[in-house]
């Protein structure tokens, strides 16, 4: 008896990771300036020089782990988004990520950051190191086929990345709601 409810377990679970996991509502949140207000280059420098009294040591900004140091820089959630992010946190209908064009190799500051707000996402990717725009409508490609939503919903604050996105919806199999949330707007294709 033993032996056949181990046959039928493994049998259910090896049967439970082939099968496709389908969801109703994909769900992506981009990361700076979109879910968290992370320093820019500008005002980042001066709080960097009056907390440790050292002008900022290296010539690039966003591919570098410190500057997302929390204890140097403030981190704080957008509330516009963060309302956002706890309604479909809450659906159990959502599969919620995070994609964004931060760098790889800043996972571990990244995941700080986001471990300090108490986010959880069932998915997080950063960038491999190639355009920010190609790196996240492969990934939604590849997501989509994978997840097969009914509906696709992306919040992103960057206006060059948006206007693309919207023609990039066209061509895509659902429904897609692209959240401008600089300005609060949302454009719905495809519907």
């Amino acid at each position: 008896m033993c032996l056949n409810f181990f046959c039928i377990f493994t049998i259910q679970y090896i049967y439970s990771i082939k099968k496709p996991i389908f969801v109703k509502k994909l769900i992506s949140f981009d990361f700076d300036k979109t879910l968290c207000f992370t320093p820019e280059p500008e005002e980042g420098k001066v709080i960097f020089k009056n907390v440790t009294g050292l002008d900022w040591p290296y010539r690039g900004w966003w591919g570098r782990g410190e500057t997302l140091n929390l204890e140097i820089f403030p981190i704080p959630v957008n509330p516009y988004v963060y309302k956002e992010y706890l309604k479909y946190s809450d659906d159990p209908d959502a599969y919620i990520i995070l994609a964004t064009g931060r760098l790889s190799k800043l996972r571990k500051e990244v995941d700080e950051v986001l471990m300090s707000h108490n986010f959880s996402f069932d998915e997080v990717h950063l960038n491999p190191g190639m355009d920010t725009f190609l790196f996240k409508t492969q990934l939604f490609e590849k997501l989509i086929r994978k997840q097969k939503p009914d509906v696709f919903v992306m919040y992103d604050d960057r206006f060059e990345h948006l206007s693309n996105f919207y023609h990039w919806a066209k061509t895509q199999p659902c429904e897609i709601h692209i959240i401008d949330v600089i300005n609060k707007t949302t454009k719905i294709v495809n519907k």
